[in-house]
């Protein structure tokens, strides 16, 4: 405060007079603005007036309120895309080509595409109406139009694992060749119901991991495969168990223990410490005793481990 005082002092007095005289004047600039809005109100002119009274006419002899008028002229701001169709279709079926004729982009078009080759499947109508990439507009548009065919009926007799997926004697000239899990392509497999690119895709991949599959049901533990995608599969597909890759439980076969969906990283490392201090293999009744594996993970993999008896 003392510095302040002590250079305002160094001013003359005529400088002091022109900062305050000028601060008086900003403070006044600011203050009137506000102060003239809130007690000086303009008086309408002629033309406000007339443009008040317009309205007020306009007002009397509409027969629908004002609002309905706006949700009309909104409408027919966004009209339907010029050279969209509306034609009854089946959305687990429909093309893409179609879907554009229905008035859908390129790019939602593509999206529902690929929703169904990762194997959905649309039930009803409002299955179809809850994709996050259709507008509102178009289902108000679209939803008299939908027309989902009924599933198949299920009909599953109770059977042993091994009878599961054979189809039944009065039916089995019907069913297509099934196909054979050990030597399918992606191509192959996604002719299959229910599976499509994504989990033909994923198929092959564990068929890798395991060394090929033992039973069709191992198809189960494929990430989000599900069982009501299971069934579909009856009677469709089989499975070589001649074309397994059977290993050893060895020190060079880490790696390849590793991936293996039965075994793991930390089992792997435990059976190949085993191993070298063996000198040879192991067997899987010895990873069971030195607590490698369980007795379940043991189960599994007598179909892949080949052991010196062998």
């Amino acid at each position: 405060m003392k510095r302040f005082f002590k250079d305002w002092m160094a001013f003359s007095k005529g400088e002091r007079r022109g900062v305050l005289v000028l601060g008086a004047l900003l403070l006044l600039l600011l203050l009137v603005p506000p102060i003239y809005r809130r007690f000086v109100r303009p008086k309408p002119t002629d033309s406000d007036l007339a443009l008040l009274r317009r309205h007020a006419e306009q007002l009397s002899t509409t027969a629908q309120p004002q609002f309905e008028q706006l949700a009309e002229s909104a409408v027919e701001r966004h009209p339907a895309p010029k050279g969209a169709q509306a034609f009854r279709f089946d959305p687990n079926t429909i093309p893409v080509d179609s879907l554009e004729l229905l008035g859908f982009s390129p790019r939602q078009a593509a999206a529902i595409a690929r929703y169904r080759e990762r194997g959905g499947q649309f039930r009803s109508a409002a299955d179809f109406l809850k994709l996050g990439v259709i507008t509102d507009r178009q289902r108000e548009r679209l939803a008299s139009y939908i027309d989902v065919a009924p599933p198949p009926p299920k009909d599953f007799p109770k059977r042993d694992s091994a009878q599961r997926f054979r189809p039944a004697a009065a039916t089995a000239a019907e069913m297509p060749q099934p196909v054979e899990l050990n030597a399918a392509d992606t191509a192959l497999l996604n002719t299959l119901p229910g599976i499509g690119k994504y989990f033909a895709q994923k198929i092959v991949e564990y068929r890798e991991q395991l060394g090929g599959y033992t039973s069709a049901e191992q198809l189960l533990e494929v990430k989000n495969f599900g069982h009501e995608r299971m069934q579909r599969l009856a009677g469709r597909v089989s499975v070589d168990t001649l074309a397994v890759r059977r290993f050893t439980l060895s020190e060079e076969n880490l790696e390849l223990m590793r991936r293996h969906p039965y075994i793991g990283a930390y089992a792997a490392r435990g059976i190949a410490q085993l191993a070298k201090r063996k000198g040879s293999a192991v067997t899987l009744d010895e990873a069971l005793k030195n607590n490698l594996i369980t007795s379940l993970q043991a189960e599994k993999l007598k179909a892949y481990v080949r052991e010196a008896k062998d």
